[in-house]
């Protein structure tokens, strides 16, 4: 039987608990829906999170902490803000909040470093789970086209207050700079698998752009 998102969730928190914890899985389970439920969400929304949860079984098995891979999937994206820089260090910082007393400090901070992994920056990437965490996150890529546009369109949805001009500078320089790096997907699984179709997505959504 598949498991429910509540399910699934409460039982990753729980079998993490520390002896003698108490466990708020419920409470914050509901937290997270309370972000990425958001009306003004298009792209950052549960359906990323469950996007991110199916890539993440694909490559499961080949995780060094599986449980705080799957951790930082369901808290990075859930403080989002449109134009501020730091909602994953704000994403990063609730998780804290909700895991003091909670977790193991070691996998509190390694989780804390795979949500700042999304920042795409290049910085934390300290580890092989790190290339997946990025991998995964940036794995929308390399869906079909159709899908790739649907997500470019919900992303454009969820930044109204930037003009066009604006945001496609912003949102295409982001773009190029993944596309300067030797392997668009840092881990052999997600570039053996994704690489082709993201690349030849972006070379499509820069004429798509061009032609609108």
């Amino acid at each position: 039987m598949k498991l429910t998102a509540a399910t699934r969730f409460q039982s990753l928190w729980r079998r993490n608990l520390i002896a003698g914890a108490g466990d708020d899985s419920s409470a914050i389970y509901q937290r997270l829906l309370a972000g990425y439920k958001q009306k003004d969400r298009h792209y950052h929304s549960l359906r990323h999170i469950e996007h991110c949860l199916g890539m993440f079984e694909q490559c499961k098995s080949l995780l060094q902490k599986p449980d705080s891979v799957e951790l930082a999937i369901w808290m990075h994206d859930v403080i989002l803000e449109p134009g501020r820089r730091d909602n994953e260090a704000r994403s990063a910082q609730l998780y804290l909040e909700l895991s003091a007393g909670a977790q193991r400090e070691e996998m509190r901070r390694l989780i804390e470093r795979l949500i700042m992994a999304t920042l795409h920056d290049g910085t934390s990437l300290d580890d092989a789970d790190s290339f997946y965490m990025v991998d995964i996150d940036l794995s929308s890529f390399g869906l079909p086209w159709k899908e790739f546009l649907r997500d470019s369109l919900d992303l454009r949805a969820e930044n109204p207050y930037l003009c066009d001009a604006d945001y496609y500078l912003n949102q295409t320089g982001f773009q190029r700079s993944l596309l300067a790096r030797p392997r668009f997907y840092l881990s052999d699984f997600f570039f053996e698998r994704l690489e082709q179709q993201a690349r030849a997505n972006l070379a499509r959504y820069f004429e798509y752009l061009e032609s609108h």
